[in-house]
């Protein structure tokens, strides 16, 4: 195994440990744990749990970062697919139209430089929502604090300009990728 690609599996560990695994498989597994944390966030949002702007707005961020570097990992792994042809002797299965492997990379690779744009349009996406949600505060319900006392006189209601974040033509940057 390179020495340069010696990189622990375990996400708690420092990269100065060896590594049991080798990189292909630990590539492989770092794709499967995207995909389930993922499907997870899927889950524990489908009954719509209680949470501020404010945490709405961290989740929003993680996102953003993630999708972030979706365009450098598909160009990466389309090179790595380009590499295939020079380390390994390449053979198609029966179950596919295309019989020369190298046109299936080139394909493969061709789909691979077009994820660049969506994903670089859902990044901005996130990131707009996260700048909107950034500014918004949060609490409670006068009613719900106080649900047995009445309005004490004179008391305002809260009156949607009053919600007006501050500085609301501002426009905060996203991160730089």
């Amino acid at each position: 195994m390179h020495p340069d690609h010696d990189l622990d599996a375990n996400p708690g560990a420092s990269s100065d440990e060896p590594t049991k695994q080798d990189p292909g498989a630990e590539v492989t597994g770092g794709a499967r744990a995207a995909e389930d944390a993922i499907h997870r966030l899927a889950r524990l949002t489908v009954d719509r749990p209680s949470m501020t702007p404010a945490d709405i707005d961290v989740v929003l961020t993680h996102l953003a970062a993630a999708v972030a570097a979706l365009p450098q990992v598909a160009a990466q792994l389309g090179d790595i697919l380009d590499q295939a042809k020079d380390d390994y002797r390449l053979a198609m299965d029966s179950m596919t139209t295309p019989v020369d492997p190298a046109i299936a990379i080139d394909t493969a690779r061709l789909h691979l430089d077009a994820v660049r744009e969506p994903a670089i349009d859902l990044y901005r996406r996130l990131d707009a929502a996260h700048n909107e949600t950034a500014h918004i505060s949060a609490t409670p319900h006068d009613d719900e604090l106080h649900e047995s006392q009445p309005p004490a006189p004179g008391a305002r209601h809260r009156r949607p300009e009053d919600h007006q974040r501050p500085g609301a033509g501002d426009h905060r940057p996203g991160p730089a990728r």
